[in-house]
């Protein structure tokens, strides 16, 4: 029987909106309709990383120095022979490639049929490349690890051309301590690698990991930094809700940040891996003409020299090196820990709210949108009635529903929330 993601009517639906993506913007909300909505969101994301499907011909990759130092480090190694006996065994026979990322997207080990890996490698899929969002686009395993579910994706839907011979599912692994994203095991190949039993499979194997994990306790990924500024990184920069972004410390405020600096400061710490010159000046400026993202990099190098001597910008990529986080990475690390209250907490309001830059726009999308999705999933009355308190959900019908029906029958609040149900119900009609 034909599978519905590689059904030849829907590629061919895919392939028509990869036609279409010339002609759409990093905040263009049409041409995507056609696609799985988990997919069209991943686009978007990858139009305003990538610029469009040829922004990167290939994957960033380490050096195999790094390679092996973050496979040392990294806790897949010790269950290695779980997930060769569960899974590459099988994938070997079928034809089929297992890949094991760490929580950045870099693939740590590769693994299966000899042929298809060859194959593979032509397209950079391979041990030390980066198969994020933010490298590659749309890929299971990218897209697993944003959002932190299980994912298929099958052939044209890779964002990238030079992906879509190849269909693939991805699972990532949680440290069963605290739910943190850890990992991701992928198997890619032909249609064979998103068929009904692809994830299920995958999700057996990652639960025999999660089982072996679960008497030792993991160490913390690098690239998540703590929900506390001072536990780690010493200095705060807020960059949520309607005041101007500002960097606070221990002793207190240090100081405002201009609005350009605000951004890129804020673009490097949400990729945290770091992005190339091309990639911040287009999460930055877009398509204008006449940007000069070098003489702005020199003026914040002269700002954090004199204000906050101890963080730095590095090159090629350009990335944070220093003990500086903001507001809006540690919400989404809270999101990502099922920390919905402290994630409020932590996120004042939207990104940066005036800014216009496409790379904030998106930012500020993706964690508006995560809030939401875990307020109404998974928050209590106290955490979704201080949700509905804010400017963005104002005319959001849904959340004032949800608040209403968790509102005990006395609640003074159930007025209110009634009111508001009424006004929204009536601006619909």
């Amino acid at each position: 029987m034909t599978l519905p993601l590689s059904g030849p009517a829907y590629q061919q639906a895919v392939e028509r909106a990869h036609g279409e993506l010339a002609t759409l913007t990093s905040s263009a909300g049409g041409g995507l309709g056609q696609l799985r909505g988990e997919v069209a969101e991943s686009w978007r994301r990858s139009l305003v990383v990538l610029g469009g499907p040829a922004g990167r011909r290939e994957p960033r990759m380490v050096s195999d120095d790094a390679l092996r130092d973050v496979r040392q480090e990294h806790p897949l190694s010790p269950v290695l022979p779980i997930i060769r006996r569960l899974l590459v065994d099988p994938a070997q026979d079928a034809g089929l490639i297992v890949a094991l990322g760490n929580a950045e997207g870099q693939l740590l080990w590769v693994e299966g049929d000899p042929v298809a890996r060859r194959r593979a490698e032509d397209m950079g899929f391979l041990p030390g490349a980066d198969w994020s969002e933010a490298s590659m686009g749309t890929s299971a395993p990218g897209v697993a690890l944003y959002s932190g579910r299980p994912v298929q994706v099958s052939r044209a839907e890779h964002f990238h051309p030079v992906v879509h011979p190849w269909s693939c599912s991805a699972v990532p692994l949680r440290d069963p301590a605290d739910g943190r994203i850890v990992g991701v095991i992928d198997l890619t190949g032909g249609d064979e690698a998103i068929s009904p039993l692809a994830l299920p499979l995958l999700s057996a194997a990652a639960e025999a990991v999660h089982s072996a994990w679960r008497d030792h306790a993991l160490p913390a990924p690098v690239a998540l930094p703590p929900l506390e500024p001072d536990a780690g990184r010493e200095t705060l920069m807020r960059v949520t809700g309607g005041l101007p972004p500002r960097l606070s410390g221990p002793g207190g405020a240090l100081s405002e940040v201009s609005g350009k600096h605000a951004e890129i400061l804020t673009l490097l710490d949400w990729h945290g891996s770091g992005l190339d010159g091309a990639e911040l000046e287009d999460l930055l400026y877009g398509h204008q003409a006449g940007t000069t993202l070098r003489a702005e990099m020199h003026r914040l190098r002269r700002f954090l020299a004199t204000t906050l001597p101890s963080v730095s910008i590095r090159s090629r990529p350009y990335r944070l090196d220093g003990p500086l986080v903001t507001d809006a990475v540690l919400a989404r690390v809270a999101l990502r820990r099922g920390e919905v209250g402290a994630a409020l907490s932590q996120a004042a309001g939207p990104v940066l709210p005036r800014s216009v830059a496409p790379g904030i726009t998106e930012i500020r999308r993706q964690l508006e949108a995560d809030l939401r999705e875990s307020v109404l999933e998974n928050a209590g009355i106290e955490d979704l009635w201080s949700f509905a308190g804010r400017p963005e959900a104002a005319g959001d019908l849904e959340v004032w529903m949800t608040a209403l029906q968790l509102l005990p029958g006395d609640s003074p609040r159930r007025s209110l929330a009634v009111s508001a149900v009424e006004r929204l119900q009536a601006e619909e009609t």
